[in-house]
């Protein structure tokens, strides 16, 4: 387009000063008719040379009618002819042959002679000059012909000329005429194109100023959601870590006091576990509303993620902080009502309150602290931080480090008590037990390590390495007793716990039938689907499974009917009141007849008197375990006949 409308100026200019010269030499052709009258002038001339001839012969003749004076005027014109045919193109067409210049001359003389004879007196005779103005006709004539003849001949040339000059003109003009036309229709065009993009680029606008506005309110709800949980709607972290901030600052400055609330919810997993994460999705948003509406306008609400929640108070002394935490326990305990259906989760507290003289770090891992303390202390508690707590952090945290190079340094040890046949006395089968011996701390006791290795972890690779360590001894007995060994609810989240089973049974080529692992009541309200998984692969292999401390959990008869147990172990808190002890022989009995009556074998745990013996004897007791029967040991302390 661009190219096509330099072309059509281009050719329009080049046109335009064609034209100018085509009109220039137009006018000059014009120009060149318009003094076309030579032929004019020659026969005028020779008009009056006629008339003067003739007049000058009626004087000669005495004529009335003709006198001097008039005769004179004759003359005066035409001398006065004689000069324009001496000019311009008629005097050069006289001078192209000497027969018309001599006739200029011959006219010339004859003229100035008539001239002075009628200056002289009368009588005056003419017969001269009228015999060489006689002779001087016929030249005149063919002079008068031959200009007619020229001047027509350079007429029509001149007006075949004008015709193509006209032509040219013409075609000239109508190239003009469609270039205009080009170009009016370029532009229309131009203008077409140019409205069009005025309509897109309005268009474009509207569509960015929609954009913009969109973008503005995405950017306000982006700046939502990176400070707020997208679940619950509250503040998260990140929000919540921003205001602490802005009040410990303003608390080191004189202002009001900060107290620090964790919140950690009580049964939530089983919510989850029992009615799906849709549910304790809906359970999180009640308690995430009823959270704020428990608190006041000045108290930040916070997710801090999963079932835990937080609460930046305004209470400025510890009373009011333990007041509003435990009005916060008695509200989030009522039942909620999800999908109709009611349900009961409680919540634990731990409380932080400063003055501004901590960092929020240190004011966040206090009052984790004191949620944990809570939460062991049992369900629906607060407790304030104190700094015994954090002692005893620092202390748990240099356990967990030697508890992790304990295993490598080879710290553990694996002691191992007996098991007696409650008809033969004899021992039939040991329980490995884990022992830890610490190069300062000396000897730890399970109650204290146990624990720290299942929240971190650890007890994953120290399960299995005393699986591994007893399957080993027991190969090596000559006879084919029992071994039994502890599993941790922990070791059954892990889905490769079976796979571990094996391979321990395979490493040691221990006959599957002499492995019996005891578990928990615990273990079977924790990953049920996981823990029914492991259990069913344990029972494929052979190996036996016994339940460990039954009767001081939550066991019932449709659990032992669920997950076929070989063997039920009775806590050492009924063998313990065993005889004198009315509830606990009742409940012994009865546990002993439910589990005979499901074929299930049972074991006493904690037998420490013979009188203990003869009476779980009578009960019915299979199995006898206790310090009656032998203590835990290393394996140096196994009767010498195992090997």
């Amino acid at each position: 387009m661009k190219r096509l409308l330099i072309a059509i100026i281009c050719f329009s200019l080049a046109a335009t000063a064609y034209t100018a010269y085509v009109i220039a030499q137009r006018q000059a052709a014009l120009h060149e008719v318009s003094r076309d009258l030579d032929s004019w002038s020659v026969s005028q001339t020779l008009s009056e040379y006629m008339r003067l001839e003739h007049e000058l012969a009626e004087y000669q003749l005495g004529m009335p009618g003709v006198n001097a004076g008039e005769l004179r005027l004759r003359v005066d014109i035409l001398l006065g002819r004689l000069d324009q045919l001496k000019e311009g193109s008629l005097g050069r067409f006289m001078q192209e042959k000497p027969a018309r210049a001599q006739l200029l001359a011959g006219l010339h003389d004859v003229l100035w002679a008539v001239d002075k004879q009628l200056d002289a007196p009368p009588p005056v005779d003419f017969h001269l000059e009228l015999e060489k103005m006689g002779a001087l006709d016929a030249p005149m004539t063919t002079l008068a012909a031959s200009v007619i003849a020229a001047k027509t001949a350079q007429i029509d040339a001149q007006e075949e000329d004008l015709q193509k000059l006209h032509l040219l003109y013409t075609a000239l003009a109508g190239s003009l005429m469609l270039c205009g036309i080009a170009l009016i229709l370029m532009l229309l065009r131009q203008n077409g194109l140019l409205r069009g993009t005025q309509s897109d680029m309005n268009q474009l606008v509207d569509d960015l100023r929609v954009a913009s506005t969109e973008m503005l309110e995405q950017s306000n709800q982006m700046a939502h959601l990176a400070n707020h949980d997208y679940l619950t709607g509250l503040a998260n972290r990140m929000l919540f870590r921003q205001e602490l901030d802005d009040r410990l600052r303003a608390a080191a400055n004189g202002g009001a006091s900060v107290a620090v609330f964790f919140l950690d919810l009580d049964g939530f997993k089983d919510v989850n576990d029992t009615l799906g994460h849709d549910v304790g999705d809906d359970l999180l948003e009640e308690v995430g509303a009823r959270l704020q509406y428990s608190t006041t306008d000045a108290d930040l609400v916070c997710r801090l993620g999963g079932d835990e929640f937080s609460v930046l108070s305004t209470a400025s002394t510890q009373e009011e902080a333990v007041e509003q935490a435990q009005s916060l326990i008695a509200e989030m305990s009522d039942p909620y009502i999800i999908n109709g259906r009611a349900i009961n989760v409680g919540v634990s507290v731990g409380i932080c309150l400063t003055h501004g003289e901590l960092e929020s770090d240190t004011v966040l891992k206090q009052a984790d602290l004191a949620l944990y303390e809570a939460k062991r202390l049992g369900r629906g508690r607060a407790y304030v931080f104190r700094q015994e707590l954090q002692t005893r952090f620092l202390g748990r945290k240099s356990l967990e480090a030697d508890l992790r190079r304990a295993l490598i340094k080879g710290e553990f040890e694996v002691h191992y008590q007996p098991q007696a046949d409650a008809r033969t006395d004899l021992i039939c089968g040991y329980e490995a037990l884990l022992r830890w011996n610490h190069p300062t701390r000396g000897r730890v006791l399970p109650s204290d390590f146990i624990p720290v290795a299942e929240e971190t972890g650890l007890i994953h690779a120290i399960g299995d390495w005393v699986l591994r360590t007893a399957c080993r001894e027991a190969t090596k007995w000559k006879q084919p007793l029992s071994i039994a060994v502890n599993l941790s609810p922990v070791q059954f989240r892990n889905r490769t716990l079976p796979l571990s089973v094996r391979q321990a049974l395979d490493e040691s080529g221990l006959d599957p039938r002499r492995l019996e692992l005891e578990i928990t009541e615990s273990t079977l309200l924790e990953h049920s689907e996981l823990t029914q998984e492991a259990l069913s692969s344990f029972k494929k292999s052979g190996v036996q499974i016994a339940m460990d401390d039954f009767g001081t959990g939550y066991s019932s008869l449709g659990t032992l009917r669920k997950f076929h147990f070989n063997r039920i172990k009775i806590d050492q808190s009924f063998t313990r009141d065993v005889p004198n002890g009315r509830d606990a022989v009742a409940i012994i009995t009865l546990v002993i007849g439910v589990a005979r009556s499901l074929g299930i074998e049972t074991t006493a745990e904690g037998v420490e008197t013979e009188e203990q013996l003869v009476h779980l004897k009578q009960l019915g007791c299979d199995k006898i375990q206790g310090y009656f029967i032998g203590k835990p040991g290393p394996v140096s302390t196994l009767a010498p006949h195992l090997y």
